[in-house]
């Protein structure tokens, strides 16, 4: 069974990729996007900064207005201090999360427009499938903004391995 946990071990080995991801963006390509209508590297790592603490407090308060205020604080996010503000909003969530009952995570709830799910579920439904598929984003940008170097470690692990 998935517990609460695994559940923040899991969140934190997202982050902790994200953070070895970020350190991989080469130089002055934070304004790089593959498309005119897709997001910059820098926007994708605004919205990755506020994304889970926004994503728990919609969760427990089963009210999407929760993202609001994160929207509004994820602007304030540069590539020179990304690292220090995903941190804080790691620790927020990570606090939001805490608030929720073992009780409470068999509420059932639909928020997201996603149907009737307990917060529990909500959780891996959200929070992780989001943080990996915009982790797989931030890998594919740096990829293709310069760091062919990356590979699947870096990915998945957070590490850096020689290429073969």
């Amino acid at each position: 069974m998935y517990s609460r946990q695994n559940l923040i071990e899991s969140i934190k080995h997202e982050h902790n990729v994200i953070k070895h991801l970020f350190t991989k963006i080469p130089e002055g390509k934070f304004d790089y996007k593959p498309t005119e209508k897709q997001r910059t590297t820098l926007e994708l790592l605004q919205y990755l900064s506020m994304v889970t603490p926004a994503t728990i407090e919609a969760i427990r308060t089963a009210d999407t207005k929760a993202f609001i205020p994160f929207v509004e604080i994820s602007k304030t996010v540069t590539a020179e201090n990304f690292l220090e503000l995903f941190d804080k909003h790691l620790i927020l969530a990570l606090e939001s999360l805490d608030k929720i009952s073992d009780e409470d995570l068999h509420t059932t709830i639909n928020v997201f427009r996603m149907g009737d799910m307990p917060k529990g579920v909500y959780f891996v439904e959200t929070i992780l499938k989001w943080l990996s598929a915009y982790k797989m984003q931030l890998f594919l940008f740096i990829k293709a903004s310069g760091n062919t170097a990356l590979g699947t470690s870096n990915l998945w692990g957070g590490f850096d391995t020689e290429v073969l």
